[in-house]
């Protein structure tokens, strides 16, 4: 009997610093925070789609953003930190894909708020929840390293 309470109690200790262990992880990679539509009502013209990141690690140097099918972008791409200061970019629309490029790397321990606005929804797509995809070029790598998929909800 006492092997088995033994055994029992390793168990639940072990398996209670799994958790533990990953969310430990989380703060340390780069990652989305959340993201929502301004307005939800697909029909209304200039939306805006916005999502922020958590950079962790190490710095950032420019963001690719998958734009999904049906949304046209005309407004332009804001990005802000956590103190709402406007950061330099260069954005440059490349067949369906947005590239953020930042004047300056952005440091870790930043908080981005990302703005795509005059978003246009085309009719055939209203209603949906779209899917943007999202990679980023982190100093010391070079490739584009996948951060996540801003979720944006919308209705009709």
């Amino acid at each position: 009997m006492k092997k088995l309470i033994y055994t029992a109690t390793l168990t639940l200790t072990l398996a209670s610093l799994i958790p533990a262990a990953y969310a430990t992880e989380i703060g340390k990679t780069t990652h989305l925070i959340h993201s929502n539509a301004h307005t939800l009502n697909s029909r209304i013209p200039n939306a805006t789609h916005h999502f922020e990141l958590y950079i962790a690690g190490k710095s950032l140097s420019e963001l690719a953003i998958d734009l999904p099918e049906g949304i046209s972008v005309t407004g332009g791409i804001k990005v802000t930190d956590q103190s709402g200061r406007k950061l330099e970019t260069t954005v440059a629309l490349e067949d369906k894909t947005a590239k953020v490029a930042f004047a300056q790397p952005v440091a870790s321990g930043t908080i981005l708020s990302i703005e795509i606005n005059g978003v246009n929804i085309s009719s055939m797509y209203r209603g949906r929840t779209f899917h943007y995809p999202i990679r980023a070029k982190i100093n010391g790598f070079t490739v584009d390293i996948p951060i996540g998929t801003a979720r944006i909800q919308t209705y009709d």
